[in-house]
């Protein structure tokens, strides 16, 4: 075999062997980072920013997308503990605030694994924030450009105040029922497509039965896991705390899906056109 023969065959087996090590590289690389997840808007967050592929577990309010409900379970976000969350070898922990109890948190710290806890966005803007910032810790900054850019895009003008009236159920039973009120989720939802929020307090409270008569919702809204509770979406509407009015009679519920109706994700233009298909057709 002559010099020239032996020089490329040479030539092409360093080629072959350096395409090997650059693809083992890149390999390794998208398999080196192990993110675990607990809340399902940091999760919702982590997929539509491209990057679910790296994780290795979620908690239990994670329920979307699909790919990440089939993943292993770290527990109910605000009671992790720390022993299972380190069974998944995670590299890196993304954590909504309340996520597990103090000592939990400081000891998940303690162990060296990159802990980031973010804070609940009350509003549109804060939801672009946490975008922003999830995506500046998994490196995935463009991604968080095209995904903000889409959401702007797919969010409606907010339509003015209509006389429609309506709650939000986050519990209803014997000890009577819990609303959301102000700064929450449901409420902003209700702000886009122009219906007034019966309760105005803030956050989630109690709110009597006197008031409910008086104020007579034109219908309700409640998340999935609690109407799927009450066993279904007639006997939730034939409970006693609500029985007295006319919307539960008529049994006017749209039942959303939980994450979509309580959290602010990335699926809020979903969840708002959710809402106001039904607004327009049960109500209007």
């Amino acid at each position: 075999m002559s010099a020239i023969k032996i020089y490329k065959q040479e030539k092409t087996m360093k080629h072959i062997i350096s395409i090997g090590l650059l693809l083992l590289t890149i390999s390794f690389n998208s398999s080196a980072q192990r993110i675990v997840t607990a809340g399902g808007t940091i999760t919702d967050i982590v997929y539509a920013l491209g990057a679910g592929e790296k994780v290795v577990a979620v908690d239990t309010s994670s329920t979307w997308p699909p790919k990440a409900v089939a993943l292993p379970k770290v527990g109910y976000y605000r009671d992790l503990a720390a022993e299972g969350v380190l069974s998944k070898q995670p590299t890196i922990i993304l954590a909504l605030e309340g996520t597990g109890r103090p000592e939990v948190l400081t000891q998940l710290k303690s162990t060296g694994v990159a802990l980031k806890l973010y804070n609940k966005p009350k509003h549109v803007d804060g939801l672009f924030q946490l975008i922003n910032q999830v995506a500046a810790d998994l490196n995935q900054q463009e991604s968080a450009q095209k995904l903000i850019a889409q959401l702007k895009k797919a969010l409606p003008v907010k339509a003015p105040i209509s006389d429609s009236k309506a709650l939000f159920i986050l519990s209803a039973g014997e000890r009577g029922l819990m609303v959301a009120g102000k700064e929450t989720v449901p409420d902003l939802l209700f702000s886009y497509i122009g219906v007034r929020n019966l309760a105005q307090h803030k956050g989630f409270k109690p709110f009597n039965r006197e008031s409910l008569v008086v104020s007579n919702p034109d219908f309700l809204v409640a998340p999935s896991h609690v109407v799927n509770g009450a066993g279904g979406a007639e006997k939730f509407c034939q409970q006693a705390a609500l029985a007295l009015i006319p919307a539960a009679k008529a049994c006017r519920l749209l039942i959303m899906d939980s994450l979509m109706a309580l959290g602010m994700t990335t699926r809020l233009p979903e969840a708002i056109a959710t809402l106001n298909e039904f607004h327009l057709k049960n109500v209007l």
